[in-house]
């Protein structure tokens, strides 16, 4: 089987309370990560999901081309209620094994499959998966190709990462400002639209390495 050359991106997004202190840099953030990636090509589609203690897996966009995502606004994106990491990962990944299953049956050809996780926080309302079983579900889904990526605030990113399974290469801290919030979106999409080119152009790459650009971490390290 040849490598896929559509990236499918799930975007989880936290909605904990705690994110209304840069409520206004996310909302930027995605906003201009998703017009970049958007100018980059039409070989991408996201699932856009956020989520918090009232609703631990909100999907806001399924699936859709770049250019038919909604850009965040305050109305949209409103802070409130705890951090149910476990859940919104696990819902994500469950969601992408039925969709990636659908589409093998239907005879359609295969997605490159991205899961970038952004939060200020550690996990603290999850009923539905334990961190042990999460780490067991990205270490199995990595396993088969699937490239996930982790990006925190307020918390050792990298502590978070490791227990969770996440490559070294694809994690990132951030300062939680505006500044901060700025590199780490900034980052996030140069180091997407490189893979995307190598996938293009049938370049082999690491799925271990996703952030190769890195100013969001050194910026933490220089001013945490």
């Amino acid at each position: 089987m040849t490598a896929p050359t559509y990236l499918h991106l799930y975007f989880l997004l936290d909605r904990s309370g705690s994110m209304e202190t840069i409520a206004t840099d996310i909302i930027g953030g995605v906003n201009s990560f998703v017009t970049q990636q958007r100018a980059d090509g039409r070989d991408a589609c996201m699932t856009f999901v956020q989520f918090d203690s009232q609703d631990p897996f909100e999907v806001m966009s399924d699936a859709v081309s770049l250019d038919a995502f909604t850009p965040l606004t305050a109305a949209t994106f409103s802070p409130r209620g705890g951090t149910p990491l476990f859940d919104a990962i696990g819902g994500t990944i469950k969601r992408a094994t039925e969709r990636e299953a659908a589409r093998k049956a239907a005879g359609e050809d295969p997605e490159e499959i991205l899961v970038v996780i952004v939060t200020d926080g550690e996990e603290n309302s999850s009923t539905n998966y334990s961190k042990d079983a999460i780490a067991d579900l990205i270490t199995a889904k990595e396993a088969l190709g699937w490239t996930f990526a982790y990006l925190g605030a307020n918390q050792d990113a990298f502590a978070v990462g490791r227990d969770l399974g996440f490559s070294r290469g694809n994690v990132s801290n951030f300062i939680a400002d505006e500044d901060g919030t700025a590199a780490v979106f900034s980052d996030l999409s140069s180091n997407i639209s490189r893979k995307r080119a190598m996938m293009r152009s049938g370049i082999a790459y690491s799925k271990a390495d996703l952030l190769e650009d890195h100013t969001a971490q050194d910026d933490f390290e220089e001013r945490a």
